[in-house]
């Protein structure tokens, strides 16, 4: 993955949670999985990443999560949670429509 895509992804994440901060929207865990499900969906349909970066952009965005929860969850369950957004093929654009606005 080149550092133009990680600064997209990190730039995307950071978008939402302001979004999320500024309409006082309770950030949490399934939300986050909403979110990053639908945006690393959208970016691989896009071709801004290919299928094996996807693994590697739901770890970075889990990751990010983590910073902003004081990075409470371990290194296996971020590995899970990264697995688990990249199972599902779901894009929700209402989710996606503000940080693309």
């Amino acid at each position: 993955m080149t550092v133009q895509q990680k600064e997209m992804i990190v730039r995307d994440f950071e978008k939402y949670m302001q979004h999320t901060s500024q309409r006082n929207i309770p950030f949490t865990l399934e939300s986050f999985a909403a979110f990053a499900t639908s945006l690393i969906n959208f970016y691989n349909g896009s071709n801004l990443i290919s299928i094996p970066e996807r693994k590697e952009t739901a770890l970075l965005l889990s990751n990010s999560f983590n910073a902003g929860m004081g990075n409470r969850i371990t290194q296996e369950d971020l590995n899970q949670i990264a697995d688990l957004i990249i199972s599902d093929s779901t894009i929700d654009y209402s989710i996606l429509n503000p940080i693309f606005e």
